[in-house]
């Protein structure tokens, strides 16, 4: 079985989006938005992204994406959409979207199953990071720090009510556009 990675952008104040959800500013270094195109990027972080046996990420990351993503093969793995609202599979962008609601272990248990020996990443996606991490359910966090104060948007990571949760720096690649940033869960016993 493979590892569960949170995979994120993230500008140095802590904002997964911009105001109003806005991601241009956040994902510039991956995507123009002016030109309506992917820009070539690789690092360790995306290649384990690229890698991976299946991606789960919420809502408003799939309506977030439907522009940008056009009809382009972005996701080499099945897409798990946690959701409320129930709907049948979507195949498109090189893969299939199942849109599913439960517990993050029973996302993950699913995610799990579609991925095989291979990593689970969870993109994006807040709301859904926070339900996978407070559950002890993320190995690793991989980061792409932006470099910018947004100053407001949605946060990245929110309070955990169960407390704090202890991280283990693994590694910093620093880049002009964005610096990869790897920590590891601290499982404290």
């Amino acid at each position: 079985m493979g590892a569960t990675f949170l995979y994120s952008s993230v500008s140095v104040d802590g904002y997964a989006t911009g105001p109003g959800g806005d991601l241009t500013r956040l994902h510039r270094w991956l995507f123009d938005f002016a030109l309506n195109r992917e820009i070539p990027f690789s690092d360790e972080h995306t290649e384990r992204f690229r890698g991976a046996g299946a991606v789960v990420f919420g809502r408003r990351t799939w309506d977030s994406g439907q522009e940008p993503w056009g009809d382009e093969e972005v996701f080499s793995a099945p897409v798990f959409v946690v959701t409320h609202e129930e709907r049948a599979p979507i195949a498109r962008n090189g893969t299939v979207f199942s849109f599913v609601s439960g517990e993050a272990t029973d996302v993950l248990d699913a995610a799990r199953a579609a991925a095989g020996d291979r990593d689970v990443v969870i993109m994006g996606s807040p709301d859904v990071a926070g339900q996978f991490l407070r559950a002890g359910l993320v190995d690793a966090l991989l980061l792409h720090v932006v470099p910018v104060l947004l100053g407001g948007g949605t946060r990245l990571f929110g309070a955990d009510p169960d407390g704090p949760t202890e991280l283990r720096l693994v590694s910093v690649r620093p880049g002009p556009e964005v610096t990869a940033v790897r920590y590891e869960v601290d499982r404290v016993t």
